[in-house]
């Protein structure tokens, strides 16, 4: 008979051994390759995240104002049983650590008109349904307007009827309100929808949005942890120069609102997934840098990060205000 041939049992260990190391290696390397591959995909996600943040703030922000100018004597608005603060950015201060809100409010009338002013007649502006005023052109039914001859509070409602053939020219509206003399101006803000006045917060690790009068709470922005702004004030309301920043604890009041020139908005994002493992990061993250200005107060703010197995990105911006020139 022929001698078998084949392998015996010390070769097939050997061989088995040789094929574990080799199994283990390239585990380890997959392994190395995967955390890589889900760190570099959950700080993507966090960049997408925070510059989605940025644009949506950014985009309001930099409309914000528009239509307001005729409204900085006015402390409110009263709407019905509604009312608003007629400032084109309004920070909510949160305090250190805990996320500011940011309301911006406009309005984009497409007639374009501002307004017109108010006109004695026989001693009285309005009467309890309809307003005096030296041109009625331009308005329309169920048009909003707001009216200022209650300073510091203003009113607003809703136009009913034009009359463009008596004299004076008359605007009818509703609801009623208490009939004076006094001198003041009609502010166009346009039909039912132009004026908006969103509510930027975050909710647990949500940026979310809410509209007039009710400013709702809706999803906006997933792992979004952390949001903080602050005014850039320059010295005089002539001026385009910020000289200071200062955060939504500074009241904005009729005297300084039109010192306001721009807004400085910061977020900070959190990747969805934990790992399993404590990232090496540092402790807290830097939301605002120091900025060099003319004011002894200290602008920077930091962030301190809640949890090491969680990635996080600080974003920040500077946005001008489009529109300061309306307030000047």
């Amino acid at each position: 008979m022929r001698r078998q041939r084949g392998f015996n049992l010390i070769e097939l260990m050997i061989g088995l051994a040789i094929s574990l190391m080799g199994l283990a290696a390239v585990s380890g390397v997959m392994m190395t390759f995967s955390k890589k591959r889900t760190a570099i995909t959950q700080s993507m996600a966090t960049q997408d995240n925070g510059v989605m943040a940025l644009y949506r703030l950014e985009r309001d922000i930099s409309q914000a104002g528009y239509g307001l100018a005729p409204l900085q004597s006015c402390t409110t608005v009263v709407d019905g049983s509604n009312s608003f603060v007629p400032y084109g950015v309004i920070i909510g201060d949160g305090g250190a650590g805990v996320s500011d809100t940011i309301t911006v409010q406009g309005t984009n009338p497409a007639s374009g008109i501002p307004g017109t002013e108010l006109t004695v007649s026989g001693g009285n502006t309005m009467s309890s349904s309809a307003y005096n005023v030296r041109s009625a052109v331009g308005f329309s039914v169920n048009d909003r307007v707001v009216a200022t001859n209650f300073l510091p509070t203003c009113t607003m409602t809703t136009v009913t009827a034009v009359n463009t053939g008596a004299t004076p020219n008359t605007i009818s509206y509703t609801p009623s309100l208490t009939g004076n003399s006094n001198a003041g101006y009609l502010v166009y803000f346009g039909a039912a929808g132009e004026f908006f006045s969103r509510r930027y917060s975050v909710s647990t690790s949500t940026m979310t949005v809410g509209d007039y009068p009710l400013y709702t709470a809706a999803p906006l922005v997933d792992d979004i942890v952390f949001l903080k702004a602050q005014y850039g004030l320059a010295d005089t309301t002539s001026s385009t120069t910020v000289t200071r920043w200062v955060s939504g604890a500074t009241a904005l009041t009729s005297a300084n609102v039109g010192r306001v020139v721009a807004i400085r908005v910061g977020v900070v994002a959190r990747s969805a997934a934990r790992e399993n493992e404590t990232i090496e990061q540092p402790s807290s993250i830097v939301v605002f840098q120091e900025l060099s200005d003319s004011s002894a107060t200290v602008d920077a703010v930091s962030y301190t990060l809640p949890d090491m197995r969680s990635r996080y990105r600080a974003y920040s911006t500077i946005i001008p205000l489009k529109n300061v020139i309306w307030t000047r």
